[in-house]
Parts: C-alpha cells; structure tokens; sequence
C-alpha cells in the first residue's frame, strides 16, 4: 500500500496536525492479540527494542492501515510504520522495510520537522542524515 502522506493533499500538514495523527493512532482499539497502540508507538521509540519486534510493529501498522476506519487512522498507523522502519534503520543498521529508505527521505524530513525538538523527531532526523550520507542502490 502506498502510503497517502506522499499525497499532495497532505503536503500541508502543520506539526500539531501529525502530532494529532500519533494521538490517534494510540487510541484506535486494541487488537485481541497485541498490546494496547499507545503502548506501540513506546516499544517503537524504545531504544532497546530488537529488530525483530520492531519487524512485529512494522506489519501491525500495515494491517492497521488496511483496517482504518477513516483517513486519520490510516495516517496514524503510517506514522506508526515508519517510526518502526526508522527504529530498525537507526538503531540497529537494519533495512526491514522492501521501499529503499531514500525513496522515504522527504517524508521522514517532514516528520523530523514536525516533531523537532521531541524524541521522535531526533530519530527521523538521525534516519535523513545516515540517508542522505548513503549512496543510493539504483
């Protein structure tokens, strides 16, 4: 599924409307056998968290993107997706997401401005500069 933030419509989104995304997506309801989504986006941001759980968060996002009840959800699980793939590449050097992380540079730049100044916005910022350090594989 290609990702809707990408869509020009959304090119003007403000910081606290992504923030307001992130608050969304910690109160959609629980699947039966996951943790609670706010607890999602924690174990997403923990910096011990193993590439394989991060791998989990990844695909939960993905299924929560084709569930979403409304465009809100939806950006909400994307948001949580791409925090899951920043995570991995980051923390651990770990590429767990088929989309060659330089196609996502402008998209993890705007996350990185919006959340400036929070945790989360330090790690796309640390994903942009190891992306834009890197030679890209085509």
């Amino acid at each position: 599924m290609k990702p809707t933030w990408n869509n020009p419509r959304l090119d003007a989104l403000t910081g606290s409307q992504v923030k307001t995304l992130l608050l969304v997506a910690s109160d959609l309801p629980a699947d039966p056998d996951s943790m609670p989504h706010h607890e999602l986006i924690a174990t997403a941001m923990n910096e011990e968290t193993p590439v394989p759980e991060l791998t989990r968060l990844k695909d939960t996002a993905k299924g929560l993107m084709r569930t979403a009840e409304d465009g809100q959800h939806r950006e909400a699980a994307q948001l949580l997706y791409h925090l899951a793939v920043v995570a991995a590449f980051v923390r651990h050097g770990a590429e767990i997401s088929g989309r060659p992380m330089h196609k996502q540079q402008i998209v993890y730049e705007r996350f990185a401005a919006s959340w400036a100044g929070q945790p989360i916005g330090e790690l796309f910022r640390q994903a942009v500069s190891r992306i834009a350090g890197a030679t890209p594989d085509e």
